[in-house]
């Protein structure tokens, strides 16, 4: 049962094939549209393009954080591919901020990824002019990523109070190993007792 169980892992590539591609897609689609904004931008400034419109610098920015978004949206499949791949199959030699540990290294990274994406979408809103109701809309991005943030921060806050905790205890059995002392008495008894002697 364990060795099927150590094989079903592998089972894992479908998703991280399917995220990777879907990541590529995104970064090429996305790639080539913005290259073609750029040009018609720049052909548009040159009076070289067709058109004979001008080209509104509000729309042409909001089309560009459009962009931005394509290409976040392509960096959370890829990081959750990367993830994955790292958790289940084994660690890839990535730059440190890209190497993933733990489900919860995954979580975070998404989460920032993710708050980034609901920024550029308000951003993106407010060069669209399109929303009738900023404030509103603005605070139903702002919500999600309020709670994100505390969710990150109770976390991280739980988990240094497991390692304080766990640091306390080894340096009172490590007190205690040394003075002779039992580890029933308090560490604080017992680190005073070693700095008077």
């Amino acid at each position: 049962m364990a060795r099927l169980l150590l094989k079903s892992r592998y089972l894992i590539l479908l998703p991280i094939l399917g995220l990777a591609l879907a990541a590529a897609v995104f970064f090429v689609l996305g790639g080539i549209g913005l290259i073609r904004l750029l040009y018609e931008a720049v052909s548009t400034v040159l009076n070289v393009a067709h058109d004979t419109h001008k080209m509104d610098q509000g729309q042409f920015i909001y089309e560009v954080v459009e962009y931005v978004h394509t290409f976040l949206i392509g960096t959370v499949l890829y990081i959750t591919a990367v993830g994955f791949y790292q958790l289940f199959i084994q660690e890839i030699s990535f730059p440190s901020w890209l190497k993933i540990e733990s489900t919860e290294e995954l979580e975070t990274n998404l989460i920032g990824v993710t708050v980034v994406v609901l920024a550029v979408n308000f951003m993106g809103a407010i060069f669209a002019g399109g929303t009738d109701n900023l404030l509103q809309y603005g605070a139903g991005i702002a919500l999600p990523i309020a709670a994100l943030g505390l969710f990150v921060g109770l976390r991280a806050w739980a988990t240094n109070s497991t390692k304080g905790r766990a640091t306390r205890e080894a340096r009172h059995a490590a007190v205690s190993a040394r003075h002779g002392a039992t580890t029933s008495e308090p560490a604080d008894q017992i680190t005073s007792r070693a700095e008077a002697s």
